[in-house]
């Protein structure tokens, strides 16, 4: 199954932005809310039609449920006989969550606390785009023990070498992306400066120039890394890959925009033969637009690849 995309979409940044910025969705949620064994909480949010099979949808940096692509592969699966959960993260549901963190790039226990709500299901299903695909491959690969319902798992656009990674983003290409994300980061930690003025300084807010700053002046002490370089390379998924044994499917497009060389996986996937890596030409970052469509393709290509795991299980 290719990716064809029409003359406009050939350009990567178009691609990546189109969803965003023009495709009309809305799906119907009910949102469930659960504490975490620090005494925070998630919001999740789920469509459930009483079936025996649950893809759980894990977002990207500042995404939510209601990010396109989230809605997008939501509805395609839940019109195919799929329960669909919806995570969101810390503070990214509407309203700032109780703790002095956020969320981070390797917070696997959060996922692990929501996937306690998916057992009674006889097949699972956890897909993870962007931050939520790095953060799905790093699950996957740091535990020895899966849920017993797991049937496979997806990472689009997983920014597996957060190191050069970080190089990337800074280029003067990714300006837009990078001003975008670090408003909406530092929006957060001014509102977080007012709860704990004691735990984050106001005046540092000021500094923040691109997410590097802000990962080594509030992500990274706030959740024990010694700085951002420390937090990236040890929560980067490429030292996990090697360690999945379940089916996984791995789609990066070669022309991602936000994406350094050393984030796609060549090696370490071609000496673990439970993954799957796909690199179509076109597509930028979680993008795969299509014009005039209801469905995208990367919604197709996904529901692909698990009705084909269900078909050798």
């Amino acid at each position: 199954m290719e990716y064809k995309p029409s003359l406009i979409f050939k350009n990567a940044h178009i691609n990546t932005c189109f969803p965003t910025l023009f495709r009309r969705i809305h799906v119907t949620y009910t949102r469930e809310r659960i504490k975490t064994p620090d005494e925070d909480f998630l919001d999740i949010d789920w469509i459930k039609n009483n079936n025996e099979k649950v893809i759980v949808l894990c977002h990207g940096l500042e995404g939510s449920s209601r990010s396109k692509y989230i809605q997008g592969t939501a509805r395609y699966f839940s019109e195919r006989g799929w329960d669909v959960l919806a995570m969101n993260y810390r503070g990214c549901s509407g309203e700032l969550n109780k703790k002095v963190t956020f969320y981070h790039m390797g917070q696997t226990c959060d996922l692990e606390t929501v996937l306690e709500k998916t057992r009674d299901y006889k097949k699972l299903v956890i897909a993870g785009f962007s931050l939520g695909a790095n953060l799905v491959l790093k699950y996957l690969g740091e535990r020895s023990i899966y849920p017993e319902n797991l049937l496979c798992g997806i990472a689009v656009c997983p920014p597996c070498d957060l190191v050069s990674n970080s190089v990337a983003f800074r280029q003067p290409r990714n300006m837009i992306y990078r001003k975008y994300f670090v408003n909406k980061l530092k929006e957060k930690a001014a509102q977080k400066a007012l709860l704990y003025p004691t735990r984050i300084n106001m005046n540092l807010i000021s500094r923040v120039v691109d997410i590097e700053d802000f990962d080594n002046l509030f992500t990274a002490p706030l959740n024990g890394y010694l700085d951002a370089i420390d937090y990236y390379e040890k929560t980067s998924s490429i030292n996990f890959i090697p360690n999945i044994k379940k089916k996984t499917l791995i789609l990066m497009p070669l022309d991602d925009p936000i994406m350094s060389k050393k984030c796609y996986p060549y090696k370490e996937v071609a000496e673990n033969d439970y993954i799957e890596l796909e690199t179509p030409k076109y597509g930028g970052h979680v993008g795969f637009s299509r014009l005039f469509s209801k469905t995208y393709w990367l919604e197709e290509r996904l529901f692909e690849y698990v009705k084909s795991i269900e078909e050798t299980n």
